[in-house]
C-alpha cells in the first residue's frame, strides 16, 4: 500500500466515525446508553477476532519456516489482559459519557468536541513528563475559544449534552494515551479487540444496575447497535490500524480529525442541523487548532531537560 493509498484509507475511517454519530443518535430513540454500548462493543470485537487469528496463523507459519531456532507460541500473557481491561475502563467512560450527552445536544457538537481529544493529549502529557514547544498553547488556546463559541457558553456555563461529552473527551485522550504505551508492547489488534470486549463487559454490567434493557427483540433496536458495531467499531478500526503502518502520524492524526466535519456533514444531511453563525466560527476554529496542534509533537527527551 503506497502513502497516497494509506491516507485515502485513513479519510474513508474519518468518514465512517463521522457518520457513526448518527448511528448513536437514532440508536437513543430505542435504546438506553449502557445496552447500546454493551452491545455495539461486543460486536465490534467479535470483528476482530477473525483478523487476531489469521494474524497469528501468519506468524506462526513464517516462525515455521524460518530456519532460526523455533519459538514458542505467541500467547495472551497476563500483562496484555490487565492493559486490554484498563483501556477498556477508559473506553467505557468515554464511550458512556459522549452517549448521555449525545442525548442532549447535536451530533454536530459531538463531533468536533469529541475531536477535540486532539489537543488534550499534550496537556494529560505534561503530567507524565512531556514537554512541547510553545506553539502547542497557542493550537489549545484557538480550539478553546473555538469550543466556546461552538457550545453557545454564557460566562463560564455551557450546555450539559456539551459539557458530558467534553468530559468524555478527557477520558478518550487517556485512552489515545493509553494505548500508546501498550501498542509498543503487545500485538495492537489484541490489544483493540480485548479491549472492546472489556467495555461491553462494563457496560453490561452498569446496564444491569441501572435497570436498563438488556434483550432486544426489534429490529429498530438491532439495526442500530449492528450498524454502529460493525462500522465504526469494527471496520473503522481496523482500516485505521492498517492505513498507519504505510501513513506518517502527524499526516494520519490530521487525516483522522476530519472525522469532525464528517460528522457535521452527517447532521446536516441526516438532522437537519444547522449551526449558527458562531457556531461556524467555533467549529472552524476547532478544526484549526485540532490540525495546528499535530505540528507539535513531544519534544525528544534530550530537550526536557
Amino acid at each position: 500500500m503506497t502513502k497516497i493509498q494509506a491516507n485515502g484509507v485513513l479519510l474513508f475511517t474519518a468518514m465512517i466515525w463521522g457518520f457513526g454519530f448518527i448511528f448513536q443518535k437514532y440508536a437513543m430513540e430505542y435504546i438506553e446508553p449502557f445496552s447500546f454500548n454493551a452491545f455495539r462493543y461486543i460486536i465490534g470485537g467479535l470483528c476482530l477476532l477473525p483478523l487476531v487469528y489469521f494474524r497469528s496463523k501468519s506468524k506462526s507459519s513464517k516462525s515455521k519456516s524460518s530456519k532460526s531456532k523455533k519459538r514458542p507460541p505467541e500467547k495472551t500473557s497476563p500483562a496484555l489482559i490487565k492493559g486490554a481491561i484498563i483501556a477498556g475502563a477508559a473506553m467505557f467512560i468515554g464511550a458512556s459519557l459522549q452517549q448521555f450527552g449525545l442525548l442532549k445536544t447535536t451530533v454536530t457538537n459531538v463531533s468536533f468536541i469529541t475531536g477535540l481529544y486532539i489537543v488534550i493529549v499534550p496537556i494529560i502529557g505534561l503530567f507524565l513528563g512531556h514537554r512541547y514547544k510553545a506553539g502547542i498553547w497557542v493550537a489549545i488556546s484557538i480550539a478553546a475559544g473555538g469550543l466556546y463559541l461552538l457550545s453557545g457558553m454564557e460566562g463560564l456555563s455551557m450546555g450539559e449534552g456539551d459539557f458530558l461529552v467534553l468530559c468524555s473527551t478527557v477520558s478518550w485522550a487517556c485512552h489515545v494515551l493509553l494505548i500508546d504505551h501498550l501498542s509498543g508492547k503487545f500485538d495492537g489488534i489484541k490489544i483493540a479487540a480485548g479491549q472492546f470486549f472489556a467495555c461491553a463487559a462494563f457496560s453490561l454490567i452498569a446496564a444491569i444496575y441501572s435497570n436498563e434493557k438488556i434483550i432486544f427483540t426489534a429490529w429498530n433496536e438491532w439495526k442500530w447497535v449492528i450498524a454502529s458495531g460493525l462500522l465504526p467499531i469494527g471496520i473503522g478500526f481496523t482500516l485505521q490500524v492498517v492505513a498507519q503502518k504505510y501513513s506518517p502520524p502527524a499526516q494520519a492524526a490530521i487525516i483522522l480529525s476530519l472525522e469532525s466535519v464528517f460528522g457535521a456533514a452527517a447532521g446536516y444531511l441526516f438532522l437537519e442541523e444547522i449551526l449558527s453563525f458562531n457556531g461556524l466560527i467555533g467549529a472552524a476554529l476547532m478544526l484549526a487548532g485540532c490540525v495546528l496542534a499535530q505540528l507539535f509533537p513531544p519534544l525528544p527527551l534530550a530537550n526536557n531537560r
